[in-house]
């Protein structure tokens, strides 16, 4: 966790994009299923967090949805992510762990100590998690807009990525 605080602290600041991440807060997450998101699937490739940035997702199997992101800065891996999107409660829930480069993880084992988003809305081709955002953007376009903190500062990360495959 250290190691992303100071990476946060060292990026320059982007723009705050705050119209594109919602806060689920007290609220409850809407019904939604796997198949609103299947267009998700597949490889994509882009910029963020003054890297280059990778995300693949595979197809939902059994109201799971598995993926896989990693970060690199100047060549050089930074750290990697294994994500889920999971139907919880009639809703969607997007859980992460966060793992270095020689995969000691940065959460500690069980499953409850995953990072989660609750689904706050769905409108079109755009999921909006409490804290984090997918937007498509055209035929093979994706941006990601997530919330982060450092300390008393709180400003959105935009990933731009393209479907690769």
């Amino acid at each position: 966790m250290k190691k992303l605080i100071v990476l946060m602290a060292l990026l320059l600041p982007s723009p705050l994009l705050a119209e594109n991440v919602r806060t689920l807060g007290d609220g409850t997450s809407p019904p939604a299923t796997l198949d609103q998101i299947a267009w998700l699937e597949g490889r994509w490739q882009g910029t963020g967090l003054g890297g280059e940035s990778h995300e693949a997702w595979l197809p939902a199997v059994n109201g799971q949805m598995a993926g896989i992101f990693h970060q690199t800065s100047d060549g050089e891996l930074q750290f990697y992510e294994i994500l889920q999107f999971v139907e919880r409660e009639g809703s969607l829930v997007l859980r992460l762990k966060h793992f270095n480069r020689d995969l000691s993880g940065w959460e500690d084992n069980s499953a409850e100590s995953a990072v989660e988003f609750p689904l706050v809305a769905i409108e079109g081709e755009t999921a909006y998690f409490s804290g984090l955002t997918y937007e498509r953007a055209g035929e093979d376009g994706l941006n990601i807009y997530l919330r982060l903190r450092s300390g008393d500062e709180t400003r959105v990360e935009t990933f731009a990525l393209t479907r690769i495959e």
